[in-house]
């Protein structure tokens, strides 16, 4: 069977808890958006890439990046809607794939490959760090237990997929309340493989977040 892996670059959200429109932030002269695409543009085991926008940055998107592997199409009116138009964008060829927050531009090259690889032996796989910190589940306010941090996982994009296990699970249960794309995929009773991820992998989803960013980039 071929192995032909594709990724999902979603980064069509409105960016409500940032306070701005999260695709047009601008890190070192160039948006969010493509930053992020460039983390994947020299991954050779890479054949497609699919960037899920917001309408309105689809033309400037077209501008910068001129890259036969890149397709462009619009986000919908949720998450999972611009995640299944990503998928349903990607050539039939496409039999596995990664799933990847455009608001995480500092991706490691080796946390990607190390995806790629475990996709081969798993039909689904993530990143994580585990919990430096003690960790408490609370009610209201007051500490109900504490939680064993050796078994938590601060979780991370991209996440790597069967493609055909992946659109099964979102077409079964896409109204199922997850946290990720991963948690359908453990809603239909299959496993997933975590591997190392890395703290450079920060999400903007803060306004804090942007002066880290900038930070970074520089």
């Amino acid at each position: 069977m071929l192995f032909n892996v594709g990724v999902v670059i979603v980064c069509a959200g409105k960016g409500k808890r940032l306070g701005q429109d999260k695709a047009a932030i601008g890190l070192k002269g160039k948006p969010l958006f493509f930053r992020t695409y460039e983390i994947f543009k020299n991954i050779k085991q890479i054949k497609q890439i699919v960037i899920v926008l917001r309408k309105k940055h689809l033309r400037q998107a077209k501008k910068l990046i001129n890259d036969k592997r890149v397709i462009f199409c619009e986000g919908g009116r949720e998450r999972k809607d611009s995640v299944l138009n990503g998928i349903f964008a990607l050539d039939e060829s496409i039999n596995y794939l990664l799933i990847h927050d455009g608001a995480r531009p500092f991706t490691p090259k080796n946390v990607i490959v190390s995806i790629i690889k475990e996709l081969k032996r798993n039909p689904a796989v993530i990143c994580g760090i585990k919990s430096k910190d003690t960790l408490k589940l609370a009610n209201k306010d007051f500490v109900v237990k504490t939680l064993d941090r050796n078994n938590i996982f601060l979780i991370q994009t991209p996440q790597g997929f069967k493609k055909d296990i992946i659109v099964k699970a979102y077409r079964n249960l896409k109204t199922k309340k997850v946290f990720d794309d991963a948690g359908l995929v453990e809603l239909s009773g299959k496993k997933v493989k975590i591997v190392e991820g890395s703290p450079v992998n920060i999400k903007i989803t803060y306004p804090e977040d942007i002066s880290l960013a900038r930070a970074l980039i520089r």
